[in-house]
């Protein structure tokens, strides 16, 4: 397996509040999973390297 990169992640909660947050992944699909089991009640928007 590849290393894992430092990803930021977009996401939004049902109300249209933003929150970015950084997390540590193999992938932007990987990375947007583990926000979203991290942020409950925020929905992942976007990934992208950090």
């Amino acid at each position: 397996m590849s290393n894992q990169r430092s990803y930021f992640v977009e996401m939004r909660n049902a109300s249209g509040c933003g929150l970015g947050t950084h997390v540590m992944a193999h992938s932007c699909y990987e990375a947007m999973q583990l926000a979203a089991e991290r942020n409950p009640g925020f929905r992942p928007l976007s990934a992208r390297l950090a």
